[in-house]
């Protein structure tokens, strides 16, 4: 992938999200022994594609069908450096059903230069056999991690976060759909030039903050910076789209600009004081209105209200200013 430019200003470009593998190599995880059969733990078997591709620049292809995988454990799918993992349109990594209250998906934990492509990474919030924790996650993103992109993918009904980026940098998500997760569509805890774009978040709910996406460092010596979120869509997030919290840690240079926001509170900015209203810019909210009963004759459906912010400038917008700085 290509590296983002530093500072506030960059934004999407097409070779940003253009997924080219370095290296012809692709192995099939069917030929590793994968069933993909929606009753196997194909986990070991898909783990055996990743290794033989790792650090070659080449593809491990994941075909049509329900690939059961570990979530808990050592043994749980973790991808590698300089590889590009690419499902097909209906391949389906699906997270055994567990008890525990964390729980990783896949993994992407000290690499860089990692592609992800396609399908669909499904959770276990309809079968869990537990009722404590919110960490059950889809994609994990971290320690030290750099050069990432997600491309096309999907994360649905996970106990926790769809994605979760915590301590990496230069990573894109382009086109990713996050579906009624229970904690988060995407929490963001730590790492720098992010960027989202065209994007879908919709119906996080079950436990707080349900947000689309949250960007909220859990530490002091944690912290967001040059966050691009364009050009995606926000539906229904019980939480609100968008939650910028910097209660305990650093959050600064973050745009949010051409989205499209449905439901709740579309943008929630709590201290950080190094958000600046000039980069929350050109979005669109949708709100419901039911006009009040004025007889047999009114006209009582829900009516469509949109809001275009266009009015972006150098000066201050007083709409995003409340409770902006840090608490003392």
């Amino acid at each position: 992938m290509v590296v983002f430019a530093a500072g506030p200003a960059y934004s999407a470009q097409s070779d940003v999200c253009s997924i080219k593998p370095s290296s012809p190599l692709v192995v099939n995880v069917r030929v590793k022994g994968a069933k993909g059969d929606g009753n196997t733990d194909d986990t070991a078997a898909i783990q055996k594609a990743i290794d033989a591709v790792a650090g070659t620049g080449g593809t491990v292809y994941v075909p049509n069908g329900v690939y059961m995988v570990r979530g808990v454990g050592k043994k749980t799918l973790a991808l590698k450096s300089k590889m590009t993992l690419k499902l097909a349109d209906r391949a389906v990594l699906k997270v055994i059903p567990n008890g525990a209250p964390r729980y990783m998906t896949v993994r992407i934990a000290k690499a860089s230069d990692v592609n992800v492509v396609g399908g669909t990474l499904e959770g276990d919030r309809k079968e869990h056999k537990g009722k404590k924790g919110e960490w059950g996650m889809g994609l994990w993103i971290g320690r030290g991690s750099k050069n990432v992109t997600v491309a096309g993918m999907t994360a649905k009904d996970m106990w926790g976060d769809g994605f979760l980026i915590n301590d990496a940098a230069n990573v894109a998500l382009c086109g990713v759909h996050a579906i009624h997760n229970r904690r988060q569509g995407l929490s963001i805890i730590n790492g720098s030039r992010i960027l989202v774009t065209q994007s879908e978040f919709r119906n996080t709910t079950g436990t707080a903050p349900s947000a689309g996406i949250d960007l909220e460092p859990d530490k002091n010596d944690q912290r967001i910076s040059n966050v691009v979120i364009e050009k995606s869509k926000f539906v229904d997030n019980a939480g609100g789209s968008i939650l910028i919290a910097g209660g305990k840690g650093d959050v600064a240079n973050v745009r949010i600009t051409q989205n499209l926001f449905e439901g709740p509170r579309p943008i929630r900015i709590k201290y950080a004081p190094r958000v600046h209203s000039t980069q929350i810019c050109k979005n669109r909210y949708i709100a419901k209105e039911v006009p009040a009963s004025e007889g047999f004759n009114a006209f009582a459906d829900p009516a469509d209200i949109v809001v275009l912010q266009d009015d972006c400038s150098e000066g201050r917008d007083m709409r995003f200013e409340m409770n902006r700085t840090k608490r003392k």
